[in-house]
């Protein structure tokens, strides 16, 4: 005869193992993504693992319980950050022939994307994209048309890179042929303190 201190017993383990339940949060990650969205979450007090996933990517798990935690702090960290394509990815070629026109405008998607990136890891920023617009002039023109960018930045709500203006400005007009300092904007979105 099975005593009813042993059942309650086995409803509280079964109870308590039930709460231990895992959730994936991300899927699909690089390993060096994965990794910061570990950091962030252990950093945190949230439970998780790393699982290998699909052709060398790794999944991220949490307990079922503190999901919507991890993701309001994932969401505030800017974590995993959007994947940034480079100019070798861009210019992938799907046909035979280009055009001049569709060459300049990888061209250009492939240096916007660069440079995000580049900004993307200065210490503060969760996001950034760039958008760059470069005239097509005609050389025999009198007037040629400037060209100029757009910078865009999410920063963390307890960052201020208001003195990393300036050289981000800097690294945006070296990069870009003919382009000036006062042709470049640059426009900083801080995110929304977390809620307590």
């Amino acid at each position: 005869m099975i005593r009813p201190q042993f059942t309650a017993l086995a409803a509280i383990a079964l109870l308590l193992a039930g709460c231990d339940k895992e959730t994936t949060l991300h899927s699909s990650l690089e390993e060096r993504q994965a990794n910061l969205v570990m950091a962030a979450l252990i950093d945190a007090g949230i439970g998780c693992h790393k699982s290998p996933g699909e052709e060398g990517t790794w999944n991220v798990s949490v307990v079922e319980s503190r999901f919507a935690e991890a993701v309001n702090l994932l969401e505030r960290r800017g974590l995993p950050r959007n994947p940034h394509q480079g100019i070798g990815e861009v210019f992938k070629k799907t046909g035979m022939i280009s055009s001049p026109s569709e060459e300049r405008i990888r061209f250009m998607d492939a240096l916007a994307q660069d440079l995000a990136k580049t900004i993307s890891a200065i210490d503060g920023v969760v996001d950034a994209r760039v958008h760059i617009v470069l005239p097509e002039n005609d050389p025999f023109a009198r007037h040629a048309l400037p060209s100029s960018a757009a910078v865009a930045i999410r920063s963390r709500w307890d960052a201020d890179i208001t003195d990393a203006i300036p050289s981000i400005k800097g690294l945006v007009k070296n990069s870009i042929e003919g382009l000036t300092a006062e042709k470049i904007m640059v426009t900083v979105f801080r995110d929304s303190p977390p809620r307590r």
